[in-house]
């Protein structure tokens, strides 16, 4: 059985309604562990319980479970140190709502077209292997001509059956080497090169980027985390290859006494809207709000964006499908009108 993720969000939601009731962080978990429905998340707010009761902070407590990742109890750690738990607990929470928000839209724009390609390919695999062979044998049997549009089809399953071995040993290559290029991500980026290079995706991904550092920077500043332990933090979770010797780059500076906004101006990988904002947030003192500003901004950018490829997707997917279907549906039906002349 595969073990379900722990959802951060309502855990981070329920213990923020809780302690700003005024009740105490213990009495806050125990109410907590009562409101969870699964019982291996009842075990774990216990445990966590204990681990309190034994003297340990909030943060050592989280850094022992596997379930809280590292950015998580960094933050708590944090949020610890300044006595601002209840405020860094909320802005968690949001930042967890908008991580689900957005998991769900790209989930949204990547399943489409695959539920769409996967139906027409089965639809194609049942009429071409199941249907097609009954019409062939049939016109044999009467010695009758098959339309042209037919044997195009005929022809096109008798290829797939003679070299399927090959297309699938192709097309399991093909899987392998994107499984090997995203697992070796962080170590060449040559998967986000690629993605980089294209038109719309490449955008859209940079977007993605953008909105994960400027979150991730705002929330560990806003715990009262220092701006280079938040750097080092950054870089360790980045998942881009680019971006992470970005960071660390930026982390070297900014040890030499550099500002962030001086290490920021790589008009490459970071835009001017992004430099700007965080050049008034530097200048007026406000570099947490306009980090989540720009949070927000790209957000919203890659939200837009993303439903905006799926508009495009939508139509294109559906003509390609009646297109096929019409054309799939003519092979079928005309030797069958031919058929009925024969006999």
């Amino acid at each position: 059985m595969f073990k379900k993720d722990f959802n951060l969000k309502f855990f981070c939601s329920q213990l923020h309604i809780l302690l700003k009731t005024g009740l105490s962080l213990t009495k806050s978990l125990l109410v907590l562990s009562k409101q969870m429905s699964s019982e291996e998340d009842k075990k774990l707010i216990q445990e966590i319980l204990k681990d309190l009761e034994k003297g340990n902070s909030l943060a050592e407590s989280l850094a022992k479970k596997e379930e809280f990742p590292p950015l998580f109890t960094s933050v708590i750690k944090a949020g610890e140190k300044t006595g601002s738990l209840v405020q860094v607990i909320n802005n968690l929470e949001k930042y967890y709502q908008n991580q689900s928000d957005l998991k769900n839209k790209l989930h949204k724009v990547c399943f489409y077209p695959i539920t769409i390609l996967t139906t027409l390919i089965i639809s194609a695999v049942f009429l071409m292997k199941i249907i097609m062979p009954i019409f062939l044998e049939l016109f044999a049997e009467f010695q009758g001509q098959l339309p042209l549009l037919t044997r195009i089809f005929l022809r096109l399953s008798l290829i797939i059956e003679e070299y399927l071995f090959l297309i699938l040993l192709v097309f399991l290559t093909l899987i392998l080497s994107l499984i090997y290029l995203f697992l070796s991500q962080k170590e060449n980026g040559i998967l986000e090169k690629i993605i980089f290079k294209v038109p719309i995706l490449g955008r859209l991904y940079q977007y993605l980027i953008l909105t994960k550092i400027a979150s991730y920077l705002a929330i560990f500043l806003k715990s009262g985390m220092k701006l280079l332990p938040a750097l080092k933090l950054l870089e360790n979770i980045i998942a881009s290859h680019q971006y992470k010797l970005f960071i660390n780059n930026t982390i070297l500076a900014v040890s030499k006494g550099g500002s962030l906004t001086e290490s920021f101006a790589d008009k490459d990988l970071i835009p001017d809207t992004f430099y700007y904002l965080l050049l008034s947030g530097e200048e007026t003192v406000q570099m947490e709000t306009m980090l989540e500003r720009s949070g927000d901004y790209y957000y919203q950018k890659l939200k837009l964006g993303s439903e905006r490829l799926l508009q495009y997707l939508e139509p294109f997917l559906i003509t390609l499908t009646a297109v096929f279907v019409a054309l799939l549906a003519a092979a079928v039906i005309t030797p069958m009108f031919q058929l009925y002349l024969i006999i």
